[in-house]
């Protein structure tokens, strides 16, 4: 499917393949997860990046994969393989690295071609509906509890819940964590418990309600939206750690003395490295980690309606797509027509 315009409609299109590189592998796609990410694809290009199919061929110099290997990718396309970073496992971190925006076909369609090294063996345990997500927005959460050396005793703010925020969320926990789920929204407090928080905070025009919060000792922002950033900080321990997982589009107004007089860390996260993602896989399989999806067919018009919606944030919390032309059955599909959720949540944005 390829993105007509800025109004997120699209048009079904079919072109030929060229011949493989040496590294590429050619992937007959089950299903692809929608974020947002997605909303930025240019006109005339091909999105989704959270891709869960089969093996169809490969290049001359794949060795550790095959035709008929079900496998995932993520929102990295590849890398340079010649600078210090991709030397040290870290080709997220690559000044060369590629993106899916660059791939030839992205996700909604029936095929991609990606570099074998930004490919996935799925593990047997996992659904594959379930993992598309989980390639880009859960190893996007999993990289800096596993990256920073988080401690499973460490208290741990989530803002948002949302997209990333519920998988946040649900990876926090699992490592071992006190979570608390700082939102906007209240309706969503019950989820948030249910998803495994321990506490919950609606801080939509709520200072007060973080006056009575007991010291953090790491904040995910999961964001893409402006908020009290002081009144945010304040809430660390020393030597705390604030992580931006959500790209916020505005410059950040932040008085430095929060940092200076504690000692706190403001770091940025990008996607996760190709190492971080395997052991991500094998964190979920080992914690039974399961992001919360609405499965939809992919056809023209449902693409354009998944994407207006995560645009509109009404998605709890990710929407996947399911090629029609794949062979395995999956009766778990919605066939009805989607219909908008009451509640837009326009102050919690961010899928990844």
């Amino acid at each position: 499917m390829i993105a007509d315009s800025d109004d997120c409609s699209f048009t079904k299109i079919e072109s030929e393949f060229p011949e493989l590189d040496e590294y590429d592998v050619l992937i007959r796609v089950e299903y692809c997860g929608v974020c947002h990410t997605d909303l930025l694809a240019s006109t005339g290009t091909v999105p989704g990046h959270e891709v869960v199919g089969v093996i169809e061929d490969v290049g001359s110099f794949v060795k550790n994969l095959e035709p008929g290997v079900r496998v995932g990718v993520g929102w990295q396309l590849s890398s340079c393989h010649d600078c210090k970073f991709c030397d040290s496992n870290r080709e997220n971190l690559c000044p060369d690295k590629k993106s899916f925006k660059e791939a030839l076909l992205g996700g909604f369609g029936e095929f991609i071609i990606w570099d074998s090294r930004f490919v996935y063996i799925i593990p047997e345990q996992i659904p594959s509906a379930e993992v598309a997500p989980l390639l880009t927005a859960g190893a996007s959460v999993y990289a800096p509890l596993k990256e920073l050396n988080i401690m499973p005793t460490s208290r741990v703010g989530i803002i948002g819940i949302g997209g990333l925020g519920h998988l946040a969320i649900k990876f926090v926990k699992a490592w071992g964590c006190h979570v608390v789920a700082l939102s906007s929204s209240y309706s969503k407090k019950d989820e948030a418990i249910k998803f495994g928080a321990d506490e919950f905070i609606s801080i939509h025009n709520n200072p007060e309600a973080l006056q009575g919060i007991k010291p953090l000792d790491v904040i995910l922002s999961t964001v893409s939206i402006p908020v009290d950033w002081n009144n945010l900080f304040q809430l660390l321990n020393p030597y705390g750690k604030f992580v931006m997982l959500g790209a916020v589009p505005f410059p950040m107004s932040l008085d430095g003395s929060l940092l200076i007089n504690k000692k706190i860390s403001l770091i940025g996260s990008i996607a996760a490295s190709p190492e971080c993602i395997r052991s991500m896989m094998e964190f979920v399989v080992e914690h039974s980690i399961k992001p919360e999806i609405e499965i939809m067919e992919m056809t023209s018009e449902n693409c354009q309606i998944a994407c207006q919606r995560v645009g509109r944030n009404l998605v709890r919390y990710r929407i996947v797509l399911k090629n029609l032309k794949f062979d395995a059955s999956d009766e778990s599909i919605n066939h009805d027509e989607v219909e908008d959720e009451e509640e837009s949540n326009h102050d919690e944005q961010k899928d990844d």
